[in-house]
């Protein structure tokens, strides 16, 4: 019988010695198509807040008032409290009784122009918690000079 020698296979091997040139031409294309956004401000400046245009006056017998102080106290019907936690529900069961006996109340709600954020968001999620969802937000009218 004849023999037949088979043939060697090659060892395929690919070239890295163009890897860099490609990784750099690919930062190249993502760094030119690349679009870049403005950044925007999710803040007002403090001298362009809006100001009260015309005054409303709401009937008082329907109301609770909220103040909140710079010194993050807060009167509810000038009942001094603070929320320490989340678990501080003083506002949200005081309102939740006062809901249940007069169902058309209208919560008065007024802060200090200095009162952090923080504490108007926690009086106002545990509004929300007491289902008193209709809120006057007053302000000081400005006075002309």
């Amino acid at each position: 019988m004849a023999k037949f020698s088979s043939k060697k296979r090659r060892d395929v091997a690919i070239p890295q010695a163009s890897t860099s040139d490609i990784a750099f031409l690919l930062l190249l294309f993502f760094m030119v198509t690349t679009v870049f956004v403005q950044e925007k401000k999710f803040w007002v400046e403090r001298e362009r807040w809006p100001f009260a245009e015309s005054i409303e006056r709401i009937p008082r017998n329907h109301t609770s008032t909220i103040y909140v102080m710079r010194d993050e106290t807060i009167l509810l019907d000038d009942i001094p409290t603070r929320i320490e936690s989340s678990e501080d529900v003083f506002v949200s069961q005081t309102l939740i009784r006062k809901k249940a006996e007069d169902p058309e109340l209208i919560v008065c709600f007024r802060t200090d122009r200095e009162t952090k954020y923080g504490v108007m968001s926690d009086v106002m999620r545990q509004l929300q918690d007491a289902n008193a969802l209709v809120v006057a937000f007053e302000t000081q009218p400005i006075l002309k000079k």
